[in-house]
């Protein structure tokens, strides 16, 4: 396959109040990206998204797929035009012809692929949620730093326009302090047996929970949970949950849920104005700015709105691979690996406060 129309060329101009609170913002471009080549292991849903996007709306190309099936990949391969079917991951990660990894497995396997990938010299981005514990994520980060390999947490939302946008603006102080943060994901997903099943990670927490409370981190930075509630299934994973988090000047809220398909709003709020995202805060989206005068309680103030959408989405953070690799970087600053190791211990508290135990652990 070979890249489409350039979607991102196609993004409206920031508005001038948006633009100049984001002064310094780079908007760069997938298809500009340094061309890589990239081998999937994981041959599921999620890894069909990524071979698209980037197929499609970048400048890498896939080159090779492996799942645990063999005809499954060679399945995949023939759906999405990827060039080779593996046999086995270790082939893959052998593959000379192969320049990153991307690890789009189920998460309790993420650690083993990963570790697969790092040992193999090969540049590897793991998907969300990293690992099922923070335990798992600081091994794949210390094989990394040891072997001098790339590896970077496959968190898409992070790379897209909109929230380069608001970190940059969060950034900057234009809008003076935060002084909350709101995020939630919802969606009906009794169809889907993974989701559900303890044995394969599932639970709303790790699956999509993993957003919010990266999304939370994002613009915080340090912050703790200080409040936590979950209803749970029979099989004892849980399908919604919430949190409350603090930093130290804000408070923050974080929550997920498979049971009803939410909004999945997202938003920041400054002492001196609000940027809103109305509606799937983590995919790319409208941004709204709201900024206030001395105007009284009731008054929904000025309102600024920038169209952020563009088709895809996977293709921004297989870009920000390639630029890192073509630099001599080993990680990201867009998605850093300490962010990581954050976000992992915000998910082990919260997993300890609604008692989410996965039966490998008891």
């Amino acid at each position: 396959m070979t890249p489409q129309s350039n979607p991102h060329a196609g993004l409206a101009p920031l508005p001038e109040p948006i633009a100049r609170l984001a002064d310094g913002v780079e908007l760069l471009d997938p298809t500009q990206a340094p061309p890589i080549r990239w081998g999937i292991i994981g041959a599921g849903w999620i890894g069909s998204v990524f071979a698209q996007d980037v197929a499609a709306y970048s400048s890498g190309t896939i080159e090779g797929v492996a799942a645990r099936d063999p005809q499954r990949a060679r399945e995949f391969a023939e759906n999405f035009g990827v060039a080779r079917a593996f046999d086995t991951y270790e082939e893959l990660v052998s593959c000379p012809d192969i320049d990153a990894v991307y690890v789009a497995t189920i998460h309790p396997q993420h650690e083993a692929a990963a570790l697969l990938a790092i040992n193999a010299g090969k540049p590897v981005l793991v998907e969300k949620c990293f690992t099922m514990d923070a335990a798992a994520a600081r091994r794949i980060i210390d094989a990394a730093h040891a072997t001098g390999v790339f590896c970077m947490e496959a968190m898409w939302t992070r790379h897209l326009p909109h929230q380069k946008v608001v970190s940059q603006i969060v950034r900057n102080g234009g809008l003076g302090q935060v002084v909350s943060v709101h995020a939630d994901h919802g969606q009906s997903l009794e169809h889907i047996r993974r989701t559900w099943d303890p044995e394969l990670g599932g639970g709303a927490l790790m699956d999509l929970g993993v957003y919010s409370m990266s999304f939370v981190q994002q613009v915080l930075g340090d912050c703790e949970i200080v409040g936590a509630a979950a209803k749970m299934t029979d099989l004892g994973v849980d399908v919604e949950s919430a949190a409350l988090l603090k930093s130290a000047t804000a408070l923050a809220s974080a929550s997920s849920n498979f049971n009803g398909k939410s909004a999945t709003y997202g938003e920041v709020v400054f002492s001196d104005g609000a940027l809103e995202m109305p509606e799937q805060f983590y995919r790319p989206t409208l941004l709204r700015l709201r900024t206030f005068g001395a105007g009284r309680a009731g008054d929904n103030g000025e309102l600024v709105e920038w169209d952020g959408t563009v088709p895809g989405g996977f293709q921004y953070q297989a870009a920000e691979v390639a630029r890192c690799l073509a630099a001599g970087l080993t990680e990201s600053e867009t998605m850093p690996l300490n962010d990581t190791i954050a976000v992992m211990d915000l998910l082990d508290d919260m997993r300890r406060r609604i008692g989410l135990v996965y039966p490998w652990e008891k």
